[in-house]
C-alpha cells in the first residue's frame, strides 16, 4: 500500500512540475528533491518567483491531467543525450545522471528522467492538493497530498473555512476583505498600545536609592517590545546611573524587564532573586535581563527591589 501511494504521489509530482514549467518557463524552475514521508509528500523546487497564484493554477492543471486518464509509459535510453534527442522537452537533473537513462512519459504531457515507481495511468492518482508552501531563499518546499488523503484534506479545509467565516460573521465571498479590515484595525490598536506604553514610561519619576535612580513601573497589558526598547534606551544615557524595572501584568503573571548601567548591579542576579520569590522563568546578563513571574504585587515588589539595591550596594 505504501509503495503504491508513493507511485501515485510521484506521478502527480511529475504533472505538477510540468504544469509549473509550462506556466513559468522551462528555465525558471528546477526540481531539486522529492520526498515521500508517510502520508505527506514534499517537493523542493528552485524558483525565484513562485507565487500562490502559480500553485493554484498548477493544481487545477494537475487535476485536469489526472482526470484525463493519460497513460504513464517508461522508456530506457543508453545515454541522456539520446533521451533528449527523442524527447527534446525532457526534464532532467543532468548533474545526477550518467549511463543508462529511464524516462517516464505522461502521455503527450510530460517527459522526465526518473528512477522511481509510477502508476500506469494518471487517474490512479485520484486527486492532488498542495497542503503548504514554505520558502528559503530561492527554494520552495511544497507539501502535497494525493488520492483519498487529498480529498479528505480538501473537505476538512472547506469545513474549517466555513467555521472561520461563521466565527467572523462574514460572507464567505468577502472573507478576504473582512480579514483585511480586521488586520487594519489590529495594526491600529497595536500602534495605540505602543503609544500608550511610551507615554506610560515617559511619565515615570525616578526614586533615588543610594547612588542611582530607580525607574520602576508596574503596568498592565502594555506592549512588551516597546518596554524592552525603552528600558534599553534609558540605560544607554550614562549621565546618571539608573536601574530600570518594568512589570507588565497579563492575566495571572507579569513579564519582567530589568536594565541597568550601574557598575555594581547585576540584572540577572536581581531577576533570579525575584524568580526565587515568585516563581517563573527568565535570564539575562549583568546589564539586561528578562523573564516572567507568576505572582504580582507591584508595591511589595518595588519595596523588595529597593531593599535588594541597598544590600547589593552596601555589600560592594
Amino acid at each position: 500500500m505504501e509503495r503504491h501511494h508513493d507511485a501515485k504521489a510521484h506521478t502527480a509530482e511529475h504533472i505538477f512540475a510540468r504544469a509549473l514549467q509550462n506556466m513559468l518557463g522551462s528555465e525558471s524552475i528546477q526540481v531539486l528533491k522529492v520526498e515521500h514521508l508517510g502520508d505527506v509528500n514534499k517537493v523542493y523546487i528552485r524558483c525565484k518567483g513562485l507565487t500562490m497564484d502559480d500553485v493554484h493554477n498548477a493544481m487545477l492543471t494537475v487535476n485536469r491531467i489526472i482526470d484525463e486518464n493519460r497513460s504513464v509509459i517508461e522508456h530506457t535510453f543508453p545515454s541522456l543525450d539520446e533521451a533528449k534527442s527523442r524527447f527534446p522537452e525532457l526534464r532532467a537533473y543532468d548533474a545526477r545522471i550518467s549511463g543508462r537513462v529511464r524516462v517516464v512519459e505522461i502521455d503527450g504531457y510530460d517527459y522526465s528522467a526518473c528512477t522511481r515507481e509510477h502508476v500506469s495511468n494518471t487517474r490512479e492518482c485520484g486527486f492532488f492538493i498542495v497542503k503548504s508552501v514554505s520558502r528559503e531563499r530561492d527554494v520552495s518546499r511544497v507539501e502535497y497530498l494525493v488520492d483519498d488523503l487529498a480529498k479528505q484534506y480538501a473537505i476538512g479545509s472547506v469545513t474549517r473555512l466555513a467555521s472561520i467565516t461563521s466565527m467572523l460573521k462574514a460572507n464567505i465571498n468577502a472573507l478576504e476583505v473582512t480579514l483585511e479590515n480586521i488586520l487594519e484595525e489590529l495594526d491600529a490598536l497595536r500602534s495605540m498600545v505602543r503609544k500608550f506604553t511610551e507615554d506610560a514610561v515617559d511619565a515615570l519619576s525616578a526614586v533615588r536609592v543610594k547612588d542611582l535612580n530607580l525607574y520602576y513601573g508596574c503596568f498592565s497589558m502594555l506592549d512588551d517590545g516597546t518596554l524592552l526598547k525603552k528600558a534599553g534606551a534609558m540605560v544607554k544615557d550614562d549621565t546618571t546611573t539608573k536601574l530600570v524595572i518594568f512589570l507588565n501584568i497579563k492575566n495571572d503573571r507579569a513579564n519582567v524587564t530589568i536594565a541597568s548601567n550601574h557598575p555594581r548591579l547585576d540584572c540577572s542576579t536581581l531577576l533570579k532573586d525575584m524568580l526565587a520569590r515568585y516563581g517563573g522563568k527568565g535570564g539575562g546578563k549583568v546589564e539586561f535581563a528578562t523573564g516572567y513571574i507568576n505572582s504580582v504585587d507591584g508595591n511589595r515588589i518595588k519595596q523588595e527591589v529597593i531593599e535588594y539595591i541597598e544590600r547589593a550596594l552596601m555589600a560592594s
